[in-house]
């Protein structure tokens, strides 16, 4: 016969003893524990109940009613010693919450538990009369299980799994992905060391060969070999790259769970400014431009164009690699006559951004940005981002850009391209153009990151890895960060600028990237001298 102490609603015991059975009333609890067991491979060891048993074949947590004299930890110790013949009271244990439960004629206090401890089937002993059968299962496995009704999932059965999750790895040349989404990220593995958790790194010394195809093939096993240690030691890692050039290079590692990407044919049709600009021109007006290839010169261009100052863009690049602006002759750059060049008249604008997080069946609008552009050494370069000003502009012009992201996200999404997308807009005279999308992470989603982690606790990476994986878009609703910043590779860049705390997140620090980044609490795009000459505001 089992005797329980009895409690208030205060857990403050009571001078009373009940038989399991007995009536309770509705202002006295016993105490309730469920058992989660997790092993080194991240996967929790679940029961089904007998045949004979409430709720019969239902897989669960091991639990149980606390008996007299016994405290809740003792008694999560007992319950799984009695049903699987495991002995936990050494092994490392947290509590996961507790909660009152008020069930009529038996409320219970539910104490929840999570016991690290490593051990095989072979050595688990269930009870005939309590336990059908045992498996150590995945997250996804016990979700799928819960979703198929299959699964008794008590108080605290989403923390619970939350314990769970995949231990997702990112693996690229740099970290510019993984930057600040370290809550997310289990570690890296990259070519030059960053200060991200977890980071494993190839060399702490800038290397003068990292294009050729013995270096290529030397990074190539750095990286497997590494991957490989890491699933060792956890089966549930998973490898997830976002660089072209490094998913081509772990292609052929089919035994470390690399997170499937979206085709490099979207991927290259979405980098390419000339298709983009088709696909987009259905929904937001573009601006006029030449198509040249072969030998261009400027005389020619400016003919055509009929200006004498233009933007010159290759037909992909990224942060406004390949994008130059010719006021005279002498800064036309060396052309690759085997490629294509987008030409057009410059005009003074705002240039603008959104992201987006496009998922199987919805698609997440984040706050939009603008844009901070220098000019270094003809290019034109993104170096920071100013999510305070976009709020100054006209209503209009704010649901235009969502409208048309939206649309062309639609389309892109019929594309079956999963994951974060952004958009770049420029703004002149109130009017709006398109001008290029970027299927990848962009250097504005740290701070969105930063923000989403205060908010929801939650990464852009993870919102980014949950899409590609067909995962549902979480109830978010973001519509404004109060926030910009600048991208800095030294304490002298961007001085005159006041009034910020320093980000000391970044690349390696012998690297031309960013070393931190400065991050203000108001607008800064009209305190920068080249903005106001360069940007229509």
């Amino acid at each position: 016969m089992e005797y329980w102490d009895l409690y208030d609603k205060e857990r403050n015991k009571l001078n009373k003893v009940v038989k399991r059975g007995d009536y309770l009333q509705d202002d006295e609890y016993h105490l309730v524990v469920n058992a989660w067991i997790r092993n080194l491979n991240n996967e929790f060891l679940i029961t089904q109940r007998s045949a004979n048993k409430s709720y019969a074949f239902k897989w669960e947590c091991t639990g149980g009613s606390a008996l007299k004299g016994e405290s809740s930890l003792e008694a999560a110790i007992r319950e799984v010693k009695e049903e699987l013949g495991i002995d936990v009271s050494k092994c490392p244990n947290k509590l996961i919450g507790s909660t009152l439960r008020h069930y009529d004629g038996c409320p219970d206090i539910l104490d929840v538990w999570l016991f690290e401890c490593d051990v095989t089937l072979d050595k688990v002993i269930t009870q005939e009369e309590e336990v059908n059968d045992v498996m150590w299962a995945s997250q996804s496995k016990v979700r799928e299980l819960y979703n198929e009704e299959k699964f008794e999932a008590n108080a605290y059965f989403d923390e619970a799994i939350r314990n769970l999750q995949d231990a997702v790895y990112y693996i690229g040349f740099n970290a510019n992905n993984a930057i600040c989404n370290d809550n997310f990220f289990a570690g890296s593995i990259t070519l030059y060391p960053t200060k991200e958790k977890g980071n494993i790194y190839y060399s702490n010394k800038l290397l003068k060969d990292t294009k050729s195809a013995e270096f290529m093939q030397k990074y190539h096993d750095f990286v497997y070999k590494k991957a490989q240690d890491i699933k060792q030691n956890n089966l549930n890692s998973y490898f997830i790259c976002f660089n072209e050039k490094i998913r081509k290079l772990c292609a052929d590692m089919q035994d470390i769970n690399i997170v499937k990407s979206n085709a490099t044919k979207i991927l290259d049709e979405l980098n390419n400014k000339f298709i983009t600009r088709d696909l987009a021109k259905k929904y937001v007006p573009i601006l006029n431009y030449l198509k040249l290839k072969n030998k261009i010169d400027y005389p020619e261009i400016c003919q055509k164009l009929g200006v004498d100052k233009f933007v010159l863009q290759g037909d992909t690049g990224a942060g406004g690699d390949s994008t130059y602006l010719v006021i005279k002759e002498s800064d036309m750059p060396i052309l690759d006559e085997e490629k294509e060049y987008c030409v057009s008249k410059y005009i003074k604008n705002t240039p603008l951004n959104i992201t987006l997080i496009i998922y199987d069946d919805d698609i997440l609008l984040l706050p939009i940005s603008a844009q901070l552009i220098y000019i270094t050494d003809k290019k034109f370069k993104y170096v920071g981002g100013d999510f305070v000003y976009p709020q100054t502009l006209d209503n209009k012009i704010k649901k235009q850009i969502k409208e048309s992201s939206l649309k062309i996200a639609q389309e892109i999404q019929s594309l079956n391209y999963r994951g974060i997308l952004g958009i770049d807009y420029l703004l002149c005279n109130n009017t709006l153009y398109f001008m290029e999308i970027n299927p990848r992470f962009q250097a504005s989603s740290f701070l969105i990151s930063l923000i989403l982690r205060e908010k929801y606790q939650i990464d852009i990476a993870k919102l980014h890895y949950e899409a590609l994986t067909g995962g549902k878009m979480p109830n978010i609703e973001l519509e404004k960060i109060d926030y910009s910043f600048v991208n800095c590779s030294t304490e002298e860049e961007f001085k005159e600028l006041n009034d910020y705390q320093v980000l000391d997140k970044g690349y390696f620090k012998d690297n031309k990237s960013s070393v931190y980044r400065k991050i203000f609490t108001r607008s800064i795009i009209n305190e920068d001298e080249f903005e106001k000459e360069m940007t229509n505001n």
